[in-house]
């Protein structure tokens, strides 16, 4: 049976679901997705109290549908991955991401799609990937689409940010794909 509540070695990388993240992990976490660079391009982009993230990461235990995970290469923190609806029937499920914007070590998104790409094909077995990205986020759907991803549709004026509207551009994966990119 599928066990996406437990940590994983790839590598040399630990990814350790959020459920399992000590105290101090947590708040790393919560520190990260606070930073401006990381919460501008977020659907949520207000700031996230510890007594909210706390009680997201409790929620999670229970969760059959949304993962998280904790990304470590030795002791430095380099970013969170998630897999979000996840259809096992139908074998897919969106994707999240976000580096630690206050980690220096170079290729970080890559060595972060690598074990999403890790997660989704070989552990979970699923058969498609997907995301949704703000259209303006032009470093990001560059990223994507160097690491596979298509752009497959558009949802038109789907996200209101700083007095404006914005499309989110669904890009995906196909398991068949995925040796392109990374």
């Amino acid at each position: 049976m599928l066990n996406l509540k437990k940590d994983f070695i790839f590598d040399d990388l630990m990814v350790k679901n959020f459920i399992n993240t000590s105290t101090e992990e947590k708040e790393i976490v919560r520190n990260c997705r606070n930073h401006a660079s990381v919460r501008e391009w977020m659907y949520s982009d207000n700031i996230i109290s510890s007594e909210e993230h706390m009680n997201f990461i409790k929620n999670l235990k229970n969760d059959t549908k949304n993962f998280y995970w904790f990304v470590q290469k030795g002791q430095e923190f380099i970013g969170v991955i998630s897999l979000n609806k996840i259809d096992l029937k139908n074998k897919n499920s969106y994707f999240g991401i976000y580096s630690n914007p206050y980690c220096k070590l170079k290729d970080k998104g890559n060595l972060l799609i690598k074990c999403l790409k890790k997660l989704v094909f070989d552990i979970a077995e699923l058969h498609t990937l997907k995301l949704e990205v703000i259209d303006n986020n032009k470093r990001a759907i560059s990223f994507y689409k160097k690491s596979g991803f298509k752009e497959e549709g558009r949802l038109k004026e789907f996200v209101f940010k700083s007095g404006n509207w914005y499309d989110m551009i669904v890009m995906g994966i196909i398991e068949r794909e995925k040796i392109h990119g990374n």
